[in-house]
């Protein structure tokens, strides 16, 4: 790649159009000259931002609207052009790249005022004149150079500062640059990913080795206990085996986890022995189970026959106090029959009365009516002649009020016209006053508007460049904001790191105490599982009786019986299961807590290296945006340092807010008082037509009230309203006289009417009622017969009882019936279900299913006992098995990772040199062979770069990247600070020189003809100097187009074609210089 022209426009310190052509210099070497901030390094920064879309080093950053240059004004679009070819087929390519920037409003109300951000382009002119797609331009273009942008600025530009930092730099920060050159990260990676794989190997090991121990922990002992009795043939062996057993737990338990296989062989013959005394266990306890059946089936019929006793003697009770009610019950039975009779008698007699009553009140009401029928007919015939007067009053009233309602409105008429044509002189002469007020105020606003805008016009244009500063300063509000972010994330971060160190402490406590309850639990169900299987013999012991066998060992002689402990009395396997399964809970909590709590020290171990990553991305931002910083500084002053600088930008963010604000309500007021002014002027016109108009209308109103005459019957309006009024009172006064004397001759109409009808009814109705009167009575004295009951009679039984108690009275007999004949029922049934038998002992039977019942569970608990330890012992050789098992396996890939980890990482006593550093040896080699060239020649021989020696890199630290300096005038090596400020250039210089042929060699394909060497010629006495340009003449021989950026005025001399730049109020500009 070779440039061949440049063009820039508003970019960085150049604010015009700058067009910089390669071609015009006649030698590979020029110089690019010019006073500090002139814009020398702009134009590199160019060359880099058009081929990748940011400008500089790494450590002076720009992107975005900070390339916009501020000598042009917003409306002039920035962009860099590049044209260059690609070394090989000499074939043409242009780039031209628009940076995001900012622009100014043309359309809407922040027209002129306002700022728009545009973001970036880019795009690529191919040979053919074809145009690349733009989403693959940047992917295109680095496929043409070949490079990475740091790749790039490594070999196309040398600055002094970064080099000679490379130079004294120690080994851990060669590795760094290295590895970001080279792309050496596979051999830390692999380092890396050994040791995670070696601490998951770990992490397994110490988790088997936590369950062995736990599973250690739950192996259950029989001891000498009571069902050894009688077993002589595994006694022995029993013993032996726990004592084996409970050493190795205990050995265990301390962590030597090297005897798992022994403990596992020896659990696995203690089991055995298990399996045979519980089928022993298993064979006694199913006997006794078929004698406690026997004898359980035997108490439960004797049960059964008692019950049937008992039942017959109820039976036998129940007939006896049967007897003896007989009598009362057919008392009862006749009292309930005359109750019932004498109800239906007073029912009767109760509708008589009723019949009687309905009869006479319906003869009164026909009397009451036939006497006020005369009085009514009279009141009717007054009424009708009070309404004749009444409807001849209201016509006269009628025919007067119509004639002086006709004269009233004549008059009212013609004193409405008179009214109105005063109102309309009165209003004419109003709205003339107003119209002169309204002329003399347009023509006072019109005037005022002419001076106001002259005013806004004056201040509009001393703030005319307030917009411009205000995008400036959003900009780098933006960029503050996208740093408090990041400092926010840092604190996200750092309580994250909080939290998971404080949440790793908490568990390793937890942890801690889980492991303290999960012994003293183990150590509890130990001892109460022993103190259980102690007390089995004295549970059997009691219920030894002389000269029965014992269930164990079948002996009838009971010498020496065992006596349990009364603490032990309340000992049952439910509880020792209970404390058993507590103790296995906390176990497994315990494995639990402990892969969590490995798992929180990983977390925060990643968001520690996630911390100091960001962090120093956010030193990179502040140092390419915030002036004046210091060297060093931490999170806290980061943020403390953002906020100084936020408050200056907003204090001058507020400033130009201010004056943009201003300006925008100025041309806001200016653009309305242009749309107000013709408005004014035509206002003011309209109001002196106006004026006109109304003199006239006025003048014509007052001939028009002029012309009236008042010629009418009355005096006046108020007068002829209240004739009219009267007319009106009198009309309705006589309507509603009317009214009243109609609605009086039609309510005593309506009640004569009213009582004729009733009295037809009442006189129908009548003769049916005495009728129906007579027939209930006869009914009556009929019922009295039927019943054989006197009046009095029946009205005794209806006072002393209610009309339900006789049905009380039937329902008590035939209960007293019904319970009869239960009872001969049940003495029948009983009998025949007795049969033959006798009354049985039941005290004897019960004290027999007692005793089997008793013999039943004590072997029973002798077998859970045994089957209890068998079962847990054999869960836990099940699960110790395959985990022996993978320990061995892990055991050995543990040890093959743990070698290649500390071989590959550099962790081995005497050889501190990691893999990678051993593969960066490779290629700083290559750099010092390419380097040393350059030194030998600038230095006349005197210096060679070399690499600490193989063989004592690796002692104490890792010094593999260390550079030394051997003189061949003292044929020693020395350190490379012992260098003064000339040879250290020199030798920085021949360094750079040499790693930019290494970065290019080891691109496949790639022709890079294009450096530039910053600065850094000042340090060299002019021998050097000239050995150093003659280096640079020599490397500018072949196609590689060199510029030295310096002010250095020796240069100027020895450097024939130069590229000076200058810069003033309008930016920066260049020009070359040819010889």
């Amino acid at each position: 790649m070779r440039p061949q022209k440049l063009t820039m426009q508003a970019f960085g310190s150049y604010g015009q159009k700058t067009i910089i052509d390669f071609t015009k210099t006649d030698q590979n070497l020029f110089l690019v000259t010019g006073d500090t901030g002139a814009g020398k390094t702009t134009i590199f920064d160019a060359i880099v931002f058009a081929l990748y879309g940011e400008a500089s080093s790494v450590s002076n950053k720009k992107e975005g609207v900070v390339l916009q240059s501020q000598y042009a004004g917003l409306e002039l679009e920035p962009y860099v052009e590049l044209e260059f070819t690609d070394g090989q087929e000499q074939d043409i390519y242009t780039v031209r790249r628009v940076p995001r920037h900012l622009k100014k409003i043309t359309r809407g109300a922040a027209k002129g005022v306002g700022t728009r951000e545009i973001t970036g382009s880019v795009s690529l002119i191919m040979p053919d004149g074809t145009e690349y797609p733009q989403k693959e331009s940047n992917g295109k273009l680095q496929e043409i150079i070949g490079l990475t942008k740091n790749q790039f600025m490594q070999v196309a530009m040398i600055a002094q500062g970064e080099f000679m930092e490379l130079l004294r730099a120690k080994s851990d920060d060669k590795k760094k640059i290295f590895r970001r050159l080279f792309n050496t990260e596979m051999y830390e990676d692999i380092a890396v990913e050994l040791g995670n794989r070696k601490r998951a190997k770990e992490k397994d090991i110490a988790d088997i080795r936590t369950r062995c121990q736990s599973e250690a922990a739950r192996v259950k002992l029989l001891s000498d206990s009571a069902e050894n009795q009688g077993q002589d043939e595994f006694g022995q062996q029993t013993e032996v085996l726990e004592e084996s057993l409970d050493k190795l737990k205990k050995q265990i338990a301390d962590g030597e986890i090297v005897v798992i296989g022994e403990f596992l062989e020896t659990l696995f013959q203690y089991c055995r022995v298990l399996d045979k005394k519980l089928q022993t266990a298993e064979k006694d306890c199913s006997e006794a189970a078929e004698n406690r059946d026997k004898k359980r089936d035997e108490y439960t019929e004797a049960q059964q026959l008692q019950g049937l006793f008992l039942q017959l003697d109820q039976a036998e009770e129940e007939l006896a106090q049967c007897r003896e009610l007989t009598s009362e019950m057919e008392k009862k039975e006749q009292l309930a029959g005359q109750i019932q009779a004498a109800w239906e008698v007073k029912a009767s007699s109760d509708q008589l009365e009723e019949k009687s009553q309905e009869a006479e009140k319906t003869e009164d009401s026909l009397r009451e009516l036939q006497s006020q029928l005369p009085e009514l007919m009279k009141i009717q015939k007054e009424a009708e002649k009070e309404e004749e007067r009444a409807e001849k009053e209201q016509r006269q009233a009628q025919k007067e009020f119509s004639r002086i309602s006709e004269k009233a409105e004549k008059a009212l008429e013609l004193f409405r016209q008179i009214g109105e044509c005063r109102k309309k002189v009165q209003k004419l002469e109003k709205n003339l006053l107003q119209i002169q007020k309204q002329k003399k105020e347009a023509k006072d606003a019109f005037e005022a508007s002419e001076i106001q805008e002259k005013e806004y016009r004056k201040q509009a244009e001393a703030l005319s460049d307030a917009g411009e500063k205000l995008a400036v300063c959003h900009s780098k509000m933006r960029e503050i904001g996208t740093m408090m972010d990041d400092i926010k994330g840092l604190s996200a971060i750092y309580r994250e790191i909080k939290k998971y160190s404080d949440t790793a402490e908490k568990l390793q406590q937890r942890y801690a105490d889980i492991r303290d309850k999960y012994e003293k639990k183990q150590q509890e169900y130990e001892t109460l599982r022993r103190a259980f299987l102690d007390a089995q013999a004295g549970f059997l012991a009691a219920e030894l009786k002389p000269g029965n066998p014992c269930p164990v060992c079948g002996a009838t002689e009971h010498p020496s019986p065992c006596i349990p402990k009364e603490e032990h009395r309340e000992l049952s396997q439910d509880k020792i299961d209970h404390i058993g399964n507590d103790a296995e809970s906390l176990r497994k909590e315990q494995e639990t807590l402990s892969g969590e709590v490995k798992s929180n020290t990983n977390l925060r171990d990643a968001r520690d290296r996630d911390f100091r990553e960001n962090f120093e991305k956010l030193q990179d931002k502040m140092r390419r945006s915030i002036p004046k910083l210091p060297e060093s500084f931490s999170p806290g002053q980061a943020q403390e340092l953002i906020k100084q600088w936020k408050q200056q930008v907003q204090t001058e963010e507020f400033a130009y807010q201010k004056q943009a604000e201003t300006l925008r309500e100025i041309r806001e007021k200016l653009e309305e008082l242009e749309k107000r002014k013709p408005s004014l002027k035509e206002n003011m016109e309209t109001f002196q037509e106006q004026e006109k108009n109304v003199q006239a209308a006025l003048e014509g109103a007052r001939s028009e009230l002029a012309g009236y005459s008042s010629s009418s019957d009355f005096s006046s309006e108020e007068e002829a309203k209240n004739a009219r009024n009267m007319a009106e009172n009198r009309k309705n006064q006589t309507e509603e006289v009317l009214k009243e004397a109609r609605n009086k001759a039609e309510c005593t109409r309506q009640k004569k009417t009213e009582a004729e009808t009733l009295i037809r009814r009442y006189e129908k109705e009548l003769p049916a009622r005495k009728k129906e009167k007579d027939r209930q009575k006869k009914i009556y004295e009929t019922l009295l017969q039927e019943k054989n009951l006197t009046e009095e009679q029946w009205k005794n039984l209806t006072d002393i009882y209610e009309k339900y108690a006789a049905e009380e009275f039937r329902n008590d007999v035939n209960s007293f019936r019904n319970r009869q004949t239960a009872a001969k029922s049940s003495t029948r049934s009983m009998r025949a279900a007795i049969g033959e038998r006798q009354r049985p002992v039941l005290e004897e039977k019960r004290s027999q299913a007692e005793e089997a019942e008793k013999i039943f569970e004590a072997s029973g608990r002798i077998r859970d006992g045994i089957k209890s330890v068998y079962r847990e012992n054999q869960a836990v050789y099940d699960t110790l098995a395959p985990i022996l098992t993978d320990r061995k396996r892990l055991v050995e890939e543990h040890a093959k990772l743990d070698n290649l980890y500390r071989l590959v990482s550099g962790n081995v006593s005497g050889s501190r040199m990691d893999l990678e550093t051993y593969v960066q040896r490779y290629y700083l080699e290559k750099i010092l062979d390419a380097a040393n060239r350059r030194f030998q020649d600038m230095s006349a021989g005197q210096f060679e770069l070399r690499m600490y020696d193989l063989e004592k890199a690796g002692e104490g630290k890792n010094r593999g990247l260390d550079l030394m300096v051997y003189s061949t005038v003292t044929g020693k090596e020395r350190e490379i600070r012992t260098l003064s400020g000339g040879e250290s250039f020199m030798a920085a210089l021949s360094l750079a020189l040499g790693m930019a042929d290494e970065i290019q060699e080891s691109s496949a394909a790639i022709s890079l003809d294009i450096m530039f060497i910053d600065e850094g010629f000042g340090s060299l006495d002019e021998h050097s100097r000239n050995q150093a340009v003659k280096v640079l003449l020599e490397m500018a021989e072949g196609s590689k187009l060199i510029g030295i950026i310096s002010h250095v005025t020796e240069l100027k001399q020895e450097i024939e074609d130069q590229l000076i730049v200058t810069k003033d109020e309008a930016g920066s500009h260049v020009r070359w210089q040819i010889s």
